[in-house]
Parts: C-alpha cells; structure tokens; sequence
C-alpha cells in the first residue's frame, strides 16, 4: 500500500501538534535526579523539567537505534561487495554471456535424463 504524501504529512502535523502540546502542557512539572551507586550518590542541583527529560530520553535512544542500524547496514554493505568480488573473482575466466560448466550447476543426485 503506498500512502499519499498528503496523508503523511497529515500524521506528522498531528503528531508534532500533539507532541507540542504534550511539552507545552507540562512544562511546569519537574523532577530531582539522582543516581545513585553503593559507593557514591549523584544528584543535579536544581529540577529539571519533565518534558526535557522526556525529549532527552526520547532522542538518545533514537541516536542509538540510528547509530546499531547504520553499523548494520554498513557491515551488510561490506558484506555485499565481499560477495560481488567473490563472483566477480569466479566469473573472471569465462567468457561474457558463456554458460557455467555443466558440472557447476549440476547437483549430486541430478541426473535424470543421462
């Protein structure tokens, strides 16, 4: 199914506009943060703001969620021009358009009709 541009921009207007209100609204919420390990306790002077965490957490995890499918990609993309090499390499000694060996593409059991 291929969505229309308008309609998809309609989704992102809502969501922005939800979004926007959802940081307007509760702007005036804050929360102390601390962490907290056996040894020593970490804890920000002054409140800080719902949302902002909220957006922090939120884009922090998009960047890493951004940065592991990049990594993947790119080891996949490796991987590719490996193979491409490979069957280049394999390919090298025929002729353009020539059929592989008979006994290349032929598989153990395939000799029906000999």
């Amino acid at each position: 199914m291929r969505w229309s541009p308008i309609l998809r921009l309609s989704i992102l207007l809502v969501a922005l506009l939800a979004a926007g209100m959802f940081t307007v609204q509760n702007l005036s919420r804050t929360t102390l943060l601390s962490f907290d390990v056996y040894l020593y306790a970490w804890r920000l002077a002054s409140p800080v703001a719902v949302p902002a965490l909220i957006w922090g957490s939120f884009l922090s995890g998009f960047a890493v969620a951004g940065l592991m499918g990049w990594m993947r990609r790119s080891g996949l993309a490796r991987t590719v021009s490996r193979l491409e090499q490979e069957a280049l390499l394999r390919s090298a000694g025929r002729p353009a358009g020539a059929a592989p060996p008979a006994d290349a593409t032929a598989s153990p059991g395939d000799d029906w009709g000999r």
